[in-house]
């Protein structure tokens, strides 16, 4: 059984003209055999939300190394409290979503979601998009701050075969794909990390995103996947 993680994050074009900072994050890191990977999405409206992003990818991936077996249902509140505990009575100024994974060297583990962006995955052969449809309009999203049952999402998950795997990616990616594409758009990415270094998988991607072209191209993309591969 072969695993391979990669991902990509880039500032989008209307940040480079406003010389702000991107406001996603990513985390790609291998763990025990297996992989961990998370992207977050720092509210537009919050000042210091990029360093909010950042914070909760790092925490997710120390919880995943300090934990051997983690339940997918507690992932969420351990990530929130974790989060408001590091920022205290300040983190409306820094708040964010989060999408997560974390596969172990025999291909079980959890995926989860807070707020904006898609989470698709391949378990068992079956393609499935995870990410319920927003509801509302779309400034308005659940941030980690404010997860809880009703607002977070959770499973365990399986991959057991070749071309099973997980991707996650923000709204700046999600909001711009066709629904009945994204099972294309999945296995595009599948047949480039099977012929990809992790470094070569990281510039391909980086280079789509830079090259985005759809009309909500403005804002900053992160994605990140792991993929059984034989």
């Amino acid at each position: 059984m072969r695993l391979l993680g990669g991902g990509a994050s880039v500032r989008g074009p209307a940040h480079q003209l406003d010389c702000t900072p991107n406001q996603d994050a990513l985390c790609v890191s291998g763990l025990r055999g297996g992989w961990c990977i998370a992207v977050a999405d720092g509210l537009g409206s919050r000042p210091l939300s990029h360093f909010g992003a950042r914070k909760v990818v790092q925490l997710f991936r120390q919880i995943a190394r300090q934990r051997q077996s983690v339940p997918h249902g507690a992932i969420a509140s351990a990530l929130r409290d974790a989060w408001l505990a590091h920022f205290g009575d300040r983190y409306r100024a820094y708040e964010t979503t989060c999408l997560w994974a974390q596969v172990d060297a025999s291909g079980r583990g959890v995926v989860g979601q807070v707020g904006d962006g898609l989470l698709l995955v391949r378990s068992l052969g079956v393609f499935k998009v995870l990410t319920s449809q927003r509801l509302g309009f779309s400034n308005q999203t659940t941030t980690l701050a404010q997860a809880d049952s009703n607002g977070s999402y959770s499973a365990d998950l399986e991959l057991s075969q070749p071309g099973d795997g997980v991707v996650l990616m923000t709204d700046g990616i999600s909001d711009d794909l066709i629904p009945e594409q994204l099972e294309l758009f999945f296995d595009a990415i599948y047949q480039r990390q099977l012929r990809s270094s992790r470094r070569g998988m990281r510039q391909w991607l980086t280079r789509e995103l830079h090259g985005w072209t759809t009309p909500r191209h403005g804002d900053d993309k992160t994605i990140a996947g792991i993929f059984l591969t034989d």
